[in-house]
């Protein structure tokens, strides 16, 4: 116990110098220490500030050429689907084209056959006509000949 006792004696006469005031000489040095130390690590801070609007930079720069790439490529796919549009429309022109093609001459068969059969009608509908006129004319013939 005497040795915690004077050990304990012996720390504090050693901790009697550290609660003593700082002086003015000491203040400055350590305001001069922690300005040093806030300056290194400001510069450091605007270098890496520096290194990343660099970064920034380069970055807006590919981003700019990229949109003049998408600008570029939209161009193109408008080109392409004009000619595509027109592509189409020639289409279906032609496909027009062959079905006017195939359908007027169909129906001008269609026409020449409604009109052939009407002309067989008539032609039908005259020789019958022929025949009754015939046989009147007969008839009147062998009545003359029978009573003069």
């Amino acid at each position: 116990m005497k040795t915690i006792l004077f050990l304990s004696f012996l720390f504090c006469a050693i901790a009697l110098p550290a609660l003593g005031d700082l002086t003015d000489t000491d203040l400055n040095k350590i305001r001069l220490i922690i300005n040093e130390e806030i300056r290194k690590e400001s510069t450091t801070t605007h270098q890496k500030i520096d290194t990343l609007d660099a970064k920034i930079d380069a970055l807006d720069t590919r981003i700019h050429n990229v949109e003049k790439d998408v600008a570029w490529v939209r161009g193109k796919l408008e080109g392409v689907d004009k000619q595509i549009a027109h592509g189409t429309n020639i289409t279906y022109g032609l496909v027009a084209l062959i079905v006017a093609a195939i359908a007027i001459p169909q129906m001008l068969v269609v026409r020449r056959s409604r009109q052939d059969s009407a002309s067989e009608k008539q032609i039908e509908m005259l020789k019958q006509e022929m025949e009754t006129l015939k046989q009147q004319i007969e008839t009147l013939r062998q009545q003359e000949i029978v009573n003069p």
